[in-house]
Parts: structure tokens; C-alpha cells; sequence
């Protein structure tokens, strides 16, 4: 009898343990308050080029009549869901969110690589905005193609080096590298070779190649990098005023990684603002403020700093922007050397 209590006993400890573990790993890695002085404040100027963060490297340029929107990625599914079961698009949500961010204005979808993180939203937008065209990989337009109403004519595969013109942007895809694999993404380079059927496994939504993209607007140039990956010298004739970063994984890696990432990017590209993408944890719903990445999947801060100090060292100025304001990009605004841009 003392035996079996003292099993329970123990099994029950373990338990309280393991919950204990489980619980500490799902946390935010850090917290945002530590990087407030980074935090970009939004403008009061009405004119010229703005962009809404909505985590991940989900970005919407919008110069007031004609929008560009990078990834698309707004339904956000739970940990548990995307763990559990299968997943698509939220149509109520994104129905909300068109309407809410006047996404009729939309005239292209960017999608830097086929992840549900980057992709899963493709057909429903598609769907709901027959005018729009999707560029992306070959697997990109498969995953848009699940839902019939979509056309033929809005899909086009991004070709690199080839400049796409929409209103007053200028658009080049640019051929790059996803993040290097883990455990969860080790599907690098595999597509998806036919209309993706959803709602779909996560692990469905095979990477199919991935693309950095070059905007240009009014001699203003912005380059969307959103993986942490990279082909040597891919960028050495590119240059940017504003660099969008992804930095998921970036403190992971091993620290000739990080040096040669970072010069193939931040040094080479030499931007006067960089804003870090990609650090936020996607399993949250959009109506709450963006957080840092849960232990579990990456140290997000650890990432940050390492972008913070490479980017000091260069003299560029970095802002973190949230997901509840939209931030004037234009050249209008008074820069001091870009150290005021977005305030």
C-alpha cells in the first residue's frame, strides 16, 4: 500500500514537472519593454508612403491609392490547432480585414516562401479579390489555386530579376534562402506540385523556394528580406534606404552564421533603417499586441540584440514597429540622417 503511494506520489511529481517545463517553454522569451527605445513612434504626416506591420513579414504598403501587401499572413492559427489538426484561412476574419485595412486597394500579394505562416491566407484573399495578383513559387500559386475562384490571370510566378510595375511601385523579386532547417521546418527546397487541398496539415505547406523582394516607389527602394537565409553575394548590387530583416532562428545559430548573414545582408544592402521581421509569435490572434516568439521556438531577444549591435556598429538606425499603428515611409518626412523616420 506504501508502495503504491509512493508511486502515485512520484507520478504525480513528475507530472507537475513536466507542466512546469511545458508551461516555462511556451512563455514569451522576453519582453518588448526591453527594447522601447528602439519602439517606432508613428507619424502625424498625411501624404506619401506608409506601412502596417502585422508580425511575421506580413507588411501592407499603401501610398493612398494603390497598396502592396508582402505575405498576407492574418488568420494566425492557435498552437494547439496548427499542433492538432488541419488548417486554412478564417474567411470571417479575413473578410473583417479587408474591410477594416481597405484591402480593395490591394493590387499585388508578395509571398516570400510557401510556410503556413507565409501562405495559409493565399486562397480566401485571392478569392475575395479577384483584381489581385499573387507572385510566389510555383508551389505559392498551387496553395492559391486550392480555391476555384481564384484565376489564372492572378497568378504569376516570380521570376528573379524581373521587375513587376503596379501604380508607382516597382517590384523585383530577388531568388534567396530560407532559414536554415529545423526539426519542424526540414522541408527545404520541396514543393507542393499540385493545388494544395485545404484545410491541410501545417507540414503540408512545403517551402517551394523562397524570395527576397525589392520595392521601389518614387525613388524610394525598400528590400523585404523575410527568412534569415541567404545566398552569398545574391544582393551585392543591391541597395536599399529601408531594409526589412527577417531575424527568426538568428540567436541559434552558430556565430560565423550570424557574422556572415548579417554581411550579406546589413553590409551589403547598407541601408539607413533596418526593422526587424519575423520575431513575434504567430500563434496569437492580431487583436492582441504583438510578443516576442515563446522559448520553445526561438530566443527572439537574444536575436535582436545580436541585430541591434551589428547594426550600431554600422551606423544604421533600427525601429521595431508594432502592429497597432501605420508608419510613414516617405522620404518627406524629416529625416537627420533617417534617425527621426516613421516619428
Amino acid at each position: 500500500m506504501k508502495l503504491g503511494k509512493i508511486m502515485l506520489t512520484v507520478m504525480l511529481f513528475i507530472v507537475v514537472m513536466l507542466g512546469g517545463i511545458v508551461g516555462y517553454l511556451l512563455q514569451p522569451s522576453g519582453q518588448l519593454s526591453e527594447f522601447q527605445s528602439w519602439q517606432a513612434q508613428p507619424s502625424t504626416s498625411t501624404e506619401g508612403l506608409y506601412v502596417r506591420f502585422f508580425g511575421v513579414s506580413t507588411l501592407l504598403f499603401d501610398d493612398g491609392q494603390n497598396q502592396i501587401l508582402m505575405d498576407g499572413f492574418f488568420s494566425r492559427p492557435s498552437l494547439w490547432k496548427v499542433m492538432s489538426s488541419k488548417v486554412s484561412g478564417n474567411p470571417a476574419l479575413l473578410e473583417q480585414v479587408i474591410q477594416d485595412y481597405q484591402l480593395n486597394r490591394t493590387q499585388a500579394i508578395l509571398v516570400s516562401h510557401s510556410h503556413y505562416d507565409h501562405a495559409l491566407d493565399l486562397p480566401e484573399l485571392a478569392g475575395k479579390l479577384p483584381h489581385v495578383q499573387i507572385v510566389g513559387s510555383k508551389s505559392t500559386v498551387n496553395i492559391a489555386r486550392s480555391n476555384p475562384a481564384v484565376q489564372a490571370s492572378q497568378l504569376r510566378h516570380a521570376m528573379s530579376g524581373q521587375t513587376l510595375a503596379w501604380g508607382a511601385f516597382q517590384v523585383t523579386p530577388i531568388a534567396s534562402a530560407h532559414t536554415p532547417p529545423t526539426p519542424v521546418n526540414d522541408d527545404l527546397g520541396e514543393e507542393i506540385t499540385a493545388p494544395l487541398k485545404l484545410p491541410a496539415k501545417f507540414s503540408a505547406f512545403k517551402e517551394g523556394g523562397s524570395f527576397d523582394y525589392l520595392i521601389e516607389h518614387q525613388g524610394q527602394k525598400i528590400l523585404v528580406k523575410a527568412s534569415t537565409g541567404f545566398i552569398p553575394e545574391q544582393l551585392k548590387n543591391v541597395q536599399a534606404d529601408i531594409l526589412f530583416l527577417g531575424i527568426a532562428q538568428l540567436s541559434r545559430q552558430s556565430q560565423e552564421y550570424q557574422r556572415a548573414y548579417l554581411a550579406q545582408t546589413l553590409a551589403t544592402v547598407k541601408p539607413k533603417v533596418v526593422v526587424p521581421i519575423h520575431w513575434d509569435d504567430f500563434f496569437r490572434p492580431l487583436d492582441q499586441p504583438l510578443q516576442f516568439l515563446p522559448r520553445l521556438a526561438d530566443n527572439a531577444p537574444e536575436s535582436m540584440r545580436i541585430l541591434i549591435q551589428a547594426a550600431e556598429a554600422q551606423k544604421i538606425q533600427l525601429l521595431l514597429l508594432s502592429n497597432t499603428e501605420s508608419y510613414n515611409l516617405s522620404k518627406s518626412v524629416s529625416s537627420q540622417a533617417y534617425k527621426s523616420l516613421l516619428r
